[in-house]
């Protein structure tokens, strides 16, 4: 985990210093990049049945969860396609467009798009684009069939996707396309494993988890249902028009707080040290404290990662760009997992070394927030 998350933090800088592409092909599309992951997975089953956690259900439902998105991920690198076609006014086109590295490869549809007429849907007393939408119709073998593509409203046919992605100023339209009919499968297998660990993980540590936090918890809730209804009700760019955009958000951002949390406790802890060295039992009575906010923390971070992941295959046909942004919010969510292991990593036993590591942690969590849209940048960056 510490390779890897060093590996990642370098792949962010690596990709500010010479672009998405250079990082996609020579870090994260990179064979030794690939095994690495594989040995983590391998890693990670062994320490599985070393310790017989295959007996407990969460542990063996998480890592079942782990293999089957690693899983899907290399299933999509290795058959997936991903191009894009441009649309011009009542010319059929059956062919899309791959761009691997310096090479564009010309690929052919089953069957041919045509566009009717695109339009921009404005909001109201403004010009600010609410929506992007192509009328098309379908032609496969014979018959013909109109429908409609709009951003977070993608078409699907014999297995490919297609996504309203651009459009130029002589009216025609661009759409991405996808055709992965293994890996999403596969990977959404292992989002819905994770969903079910994370339930489980906190019904089993529900005793751990005080009062206190399931309180806190439901004052972000409300507060998570409040920027879901102010994100919706706010002119947006069109992409981000998608209900799970807001739950994206606002679950991460309630992760983030209950991480502040610890931070805060951390503190706390230090100066207890400093003041009175001896008082142990406070110094672990804050440690319990931080445990109960960490459990949730993580779970809410997990599936905040893996809500977006579903959104931005359901909006871009890409569940996984690398990112600066997603690669930082995984390795927050690898640095605060570690103190969740206190049986295989001993030091997490120690209550300073935990109260000191979530205070150093904390600056993961700096650099996604505000460190990513500050120096990194990339796609996410008007988050």
């Amino acid at each position: 985990m510490i390779l890897l998350i060093a590996v990642l933090a370098a792949g962010t800088i690596v990709e500010k210093l010479h672009g998405s592409d250079f990082a996609r092909i020579h870090v994260y599309g990179a064979w030794w990049f690939v095994a690495l992951w594989a040995v983590f997975a391998i890693l990670a089953a062994v320490l599985t049945f070393r310790n017989q956690n295959w007996k407990r259900p969460v542990a063996l439902t998480l890592f079942l969860s782990v293999a089957c998105i690693l899983l899907g991920a290399l299933l999509t690198m290795l058959t997936g396609q991903h191009g894009r076609m441009k649309l011009e006014p009542n010319r059929p086109n059956s062919h899309f467009f791959i761009q691997e590295h310096d090479k564009i490869t010309k690929e052919a549809l089953p069957f041919s798009l045509t566009l009717d007429r695109f339009e921009i849907e404005t909001y109201p007393d403004s010009p600010k684009p609410k929506d992007y939408i192509s009328h098309l119709q379908i032609n496969d073998g014979g018959t013909s069939m109109e429908t409609t593509i709009s951003m977070n409203n993608i078409l699907k046919h014999k297995g490919y996707r297609f996504y309203q992605s651009d459009y130029d100023n002589k009216g025609n339209s661009i759409l991405d396309v996808a055709h992965d009919p293994w890996g999403i499968a596969v990977t959404y297998a292992g989002y819905v494993f994770l969903f079910l660990a994370i339930i489980a993980m906190l019904i089993e540590r529900r005793k751990i988890i005080p009062a206190v936090t399931w309180s806190w918890l439901s004052v972000l809730l409300v507060l998570m249902v409040v920027l879901h209804i102010r994100m919706l009700t706010r002119p947006l760019m069109p992409v981000l028009r998608s209900p799970l955009f807001s739950v994206h958000i606002s679950t991460i951002v309630t992760a983030y707080a209950l991480l502040l949390g610890i931070l805060v406790i951390g503190i706390i802890a230090v100066v207890m040290r400093i003041a009175q060295p001896s008082n142990q039992a406070r110094l672990e009575r804050l440690q319990n404290i931080s445990m109960a906010m960490l459990y949730p923390a993580v779970a809410l971070l997990a599936a905040g990662i893996f809500i977006g992941a579903v959104w931005a295959n359901i909006s871009w046909g890409n569940y996984w760009s690398w990112d600066p942004k997603e690669v930082w919010a995984l390795i927050t969510l690898l640095i605060y997992a570690m103190p969740l292991f206190p049986n295989v990593l001993r030091s997490f036993r120690k209550p300073m070394f935990f109260h000191i590591y979530g205070i150093l942690a904390f600056l993961s969590v700096v650099i996604t927030y505000f460190g990513v849209n500050l120096i990194l940048g990339g796609i996410h960056a008007y988050n």
